[in-house]
């Protein structure tokens, strides 16, 4: 039950670094970022003892991919590869040999991606650090050049079509692998393909997209536990500058935000969770933050903390009555214990209110630092550009006073060599005389 996601990428730097440069994002499983790596038609850095690294240099592999697309017809080309994310179920990989089962999954991925992607240049990581939700999941990342390497002699390559990154074929051409080489790879049988009889509870997390849809969901997840309704939540999301818009007849949640980007502020918006099935009912494409971000999700989420909220309150209660009990009968303190159960509950309570509200005022002050140092940092970059456009300025005016003066002084000279001669020309008039 495999999940596969295709998608572009603009940069191959940033998505390289992302892979191999982060630190782990969750330690449940492991501290390790990456568990096993590899590549096709790349080179790539190994260990002392002759096996592949998984510290990888995300500027040594962009390198290679830029190489290549130096030599494409558009060298200029917004999307520079493509993302393939394999990521398996619990009853694919439980992750009890962490090890084992990575290099397992790896062997899996790096033939499926020879199979559909041999003539391209790929590289293949394989994680088990997601976030909240897939923390443990062994999932692979297979990033794949948008421009062929070169062959033989010739000075241009071919782009990789981009109808080979369809996901419904890639995920039939996935299962149809799985289904042939998972129990050679790992001696277990297959448990069979994605249906739509999967349980919603495994697509609580899709995996993420981007760094500004990581930073929605911790602020969503953070928000989450310091309210309990939905007049609230989206109340502090708005504080946050996000707001929620309800699509159809089912009130699917988008959420839409403002992020920061190189060429200014862009607006994004992402579903909370939708998924797109054919006529037969079989997921085609599943997409947004997940299940888990959705309203209902958020209901369910609040209804549960509840539910442990009284059922923690109901119980040392409960204790405290049968032990009061015991008291009357014996030194008759009952009310004395009860008031002072009532005062710890009390106490707790405030504590954690404290402590949220503690929470909140660090985010708060978090994010107007950033925001800070985005300015400042925005009014250097227009200080630099400032300066470059004066001292280009001065530079052009200092070159044309060059030129003016250097036009005076040929035509001066001009003017002299012409004076000159018509000297020498009366002079050697008056030397002949008069004509009879």
């Amino acid at each position: 039950m495999a999940i596969l996601e295709s998608n572009t990428i603009k940069s191959t730097y940033q998505s390289l670094a992302y892979l191999f440069s982060d630190p782990a994002h969750n330690d449940a499983k492991t501290n390790k970022r990456v568990l096993a790596c590899s590549g096709i038609n790349i080179n790539m850095l190994h260990n002392s003892d002759g096996t592949l690294s998984t510290q990888q240099n995300g500027g040594y592999l962009a390198k290679q991919f830029h190489q290549n697309l130096k030599l494409a017809f558009n060298p200029n080309r917004k999307v520079q590869a493509q993302s393939i994310i394999i990521s398996c179920s619990r009853d694919e990989f439980d992750t009890n040999d962490l090890d084992t089962q990575a290099k397992q999954l790896l062997q899996l991925a790096n033939g499926f991606a020879n199979k559909c992607f041999g003539d391209c240049q790929a590289v293949i990581a394989v994680q088990a650090d997601g976030g909240h939700g897939q923390s443990g999941k062994l999932h692979a990342h297979i990033l794949i050049n948008s421009v062929k390497p070169r062959h033989g002699t010739s000075n241009r390559t071919m782009t990789v079509p981009t109808n080979r990154f369809s996901v419904r074929p890639l995920r039939n051409k996935l299962d149809d692998y799985l289904a042939n080489n998972f129990e050679l790879v790992t001696g277990r049988k297959w448990p069979g393909p994605i249906n739509n009889q999967r349980s919603p509870e495994s697509l609580k997390d899709l995996p993420n997209k981007a760094p500004w849809q990581r930073e929605l969901k911790q602020t969503i997840n953070e928000i989450k536990n310091q309210v309990t309704n939905i007049k609230d939540f989206l109340a502090r999301l708005k504080q946050h500058e996000v707001t929620v818009v309800e699509r159809g007849k089912k009130q699917q949640w988008t959420y839409h935000l403002k992020v920061n980007t190189s060429r200014g502020t862009k607006e994004r918006r992402i579903r909370a969770f939708y998924q797109r099935k054919d006529k037969d009912g079989n997921v085609i494409n599943t997409r947004g933050l997940g299940t888990d971000f959705t309203k209902q999700g958020l209901e369910r989420y609040w209804e549960k903390q509840l539910i442990k909220q009284k059922e923690s309150n109901s119980e040392p209660l409960s204790k405290t009555n049968v032990h009061s009990r015991k008291e009357v009968d014996h030194n008759g303190q009952q009310q004395s214990s009860e008031e002072e159960q009532l005062q710890k509950i009390k106490s707790l309570a405030a504590d954690a209110r404290a402590a949220a509200q503690q929470k909140q005022l660090r985010q708060h002050l978090n994010f107007e630092q950033l925001k800070r140092a985005k300015a400042e940092e925005r009014k250097q970059y227009a200080t630099r550009k400032a300066a470059q456009r004066n001292a280009r300025s001065t530079s052009n005016q200092a070159r044309s006073e060059s030129i003016s003066t250097e036009q005076r002084t040929r035509e001066a000279a001009k003017r002299a060599i012409k004076a000159k001669q018509r000297r020498a020309q009366s002079n050697h008039k008056s030397a002949d005389g008069p004509d009879f």
